[in-house]
């Protein structure tokens, strides 16, 4: 299973785990929306949003998500596909930043990395 973006990758097993996908987007992905962050995801500070999505992601059965992701892909290696592209500037939700300067990412129990 891999991760991208919705802007470099258009090959198959593209599922979306964004709340939704940009305009222009290609056709053909499917969507997970239990990976996709709440309502509140644009409207918390930061630490806020790490604590309410990992409470999100804690509530799932890593075996049944692994599952639900690979027949979702249809036979092809899951891709899940965010807006955000690498490194990360913060430039919107990340739950391992990459901050202008130094490369160092904080994982999402808060422990740096790098």
């Amino acid at each position: 299973m891999k991760t991208s973006s919705f802007r470099l990758y258009t090959g198959p097993g593209r599922i979306s785990i964004a709340r939704w996908a940009p305009r222009g987007c290609p056709a053909g992905y499917r969507v997970f929306t239990p990976l996709a962050p709440g309502k509140w995801f644009n409207s918390v500070a930061d630490d806020e949003y790490i604590a309410l999505y990992m409470k999100q992601l804690a509530a799932l059965d890593p075996q049944k998500t692994w599952d639900q992701l690979h027949e979702l892909a249809g036979g092809h290696e899951p891709v899940l596909l965010c807006w955000e592209v690498a490194p990360f500037h913060r430039t919107s939700r990340s739950l391992s930043p990459t901050p202008p300067g130094p490369r160092r990412a904080r994982s999402p129990t808060g422990a740096t990395v790098g």
